[in-house]
């Protein structure tokens, strides 16, 4: 297990503060921040930590090329995927808080020269303070404290090719007690070959449920869909999962938005891909409005559209005949509530900068419209996550 590294002295001194994007030589300023902003172009060391619109940026060799962010119970992280760590933030800014902890540790010896990776994909925060981190390259659930991990579980046996790729976490009260929901996508690695970006997804995908206290796996559900992609939103006692299956097909059965009901373990297909006409990517939820981005079945481009829909009922309010927003390829990434507020991340070129999309709705409804004012972020967004204030 690997400790606290003596970088994080570097990284702290490249946060500068102002509007988000631009430096200077003012203390970090977090007034006005909205949401907490992971970005980066897929190129190396690229990674960005943004507060937005008013707050500062954080650039880092450390923050790798491919960044995830998580928000859970009050406590916000930073995952660079490809470099195998983890950063807390202030969940009122953005700013790293802690230096980062390694999981690569945790990841099997590499085998004829390739890279030894563990890819955290999300994290959650548990009672008794721990953090919960699925890795999706290695069969296990990484529980992190005081900047070591620990591979708590081991999730080997949920495939027969000893990789379940576990995607997303989740950890809520059920009855008193703190439960861990972890959903594995169960890809077939047999089918991938060296030109795959993603194996097959040729059998079910499941949730885990265990119990924080004796990280013990209690049981193990059969979802309704496949492939479970990018963080599970939960809103109402349940989950909500995009699944999209195959990016270049849009009329697959087991695919769409899953609602997981995390009291009975009951779930089901809430909205079907064949209702959408599109893939699932991403879905964000409040009350009585579910907002999800969906793409194209045109293969390598994949056009992203903004859609809604009611997470009581499954109706689809917006739908792709007339999306709130779309592209002409995969750009539209970054999705996040904050009260009665909608915010879309933009990979386009906006004159030198890009775009986070406000929308506003009329609280408790799905009657959303495009703000007069938009956010601009220095680098390419990738997650959103609302700003929490104490």
């Amino acid at each position: 297990m690997r400790r606290f590294r003596s970088h994080y002295a570097v990284l702290a001194l490249l946060v500068v503060a102002a509007a988000c994007g631009s430096k200077n030589d003012e203390p970090p300023n977090c007034d006005g921040v909205e949401l907490l902003v992971a970005a980066s172009d897929y190129s190396q060391n690229s990674g960005t930590i943004c507060g937005a619109p008013a707050g500062p940026i954080t650039t880092s060799i450390e923050l790798g090329s491919d960044p995830a962010l998580a928000l859970s119970n009050g406590r916000a992280f930073y995952l660079a995927r490809d470099k195998d760590l983890l950063f807390e933030l202030d969940p009122a800014c953005a700013t790293p808080i802690a230096p980062p902890t390694s999981v690569g540790d945790l990841a099997p010896a590499p085998v004829s020269g390739a890279k030894r990776t563990a890819d955290p994909q999300d994290a959650a925060a548990a009672p008794d303070g721990t953090v919960w981190v699925p890795l999706w390259a290695t069969p296990c659930i990484a529980v992190l404290r005081d900047g070591a991990a620990e591979c708590a579980i081991d999730t080997s046996s949920y495939d027969a090719d000893g990789n379940p790729q576990a995607a997303s976490i989740r950890i809520v009260d059920v009855g008193g007690s703190a439960k861990a929901f972890v959903a594995l996508d169960r890809l077939d690695d047999s089918k991938l070959t060296p030109n795959d970006v993603y194996a097959s997804s040729t059998q079910s995908a499941q949730m885990l449920r265990i119990d924080v206290t004796t990280r013990t796996v209690e049981a193990v559900i059969d979802l309704a869909g496949r492939d479970p992609f990018n963080a599970m939103a939960e809103y109402a006692g349940a989950l909500f999962l995009a699944e999209p299956r195959s990016f270049d097909a849009a009329d697959e059965d087991l695919a769409g938005i899953e609602r997981f009901d995390t009291q009975t373990g009951a779930t089901a297909l809430l909205v079907t891909e064949r209702a959408i006409g599109a893939s699932v990517a991403e879905v964000a939820v409040t009350d009585h409005c579910g907002a999800a981005i969906v793409a194209g079945p045109e293969h390598a481009v994949n056009p992203t559209s903004l859609i809604t829909f009611d997470p009581d009922t499954g109706e689809i309010v917006t739908g792709i005949d007339a999306p709130l927003l779309a592209t002409d390829d995969y750009t539209l990434q970054g999705l996040a509530w904050r009260g009665n507020t909608l915010y879309v991340g933009d990979r386009r070129d906006a004159q030198g900068g890009y775009i986070v999309h406000v929308f506003e709705r009329d609280p408790g409804t799905c009657n959303i419209q495009l703000s007069t004012r938009a956010i601009t972020l220095p680098q390419k967004p990738i997650a959103l996550r609302p700003a929490q204030y104490p």
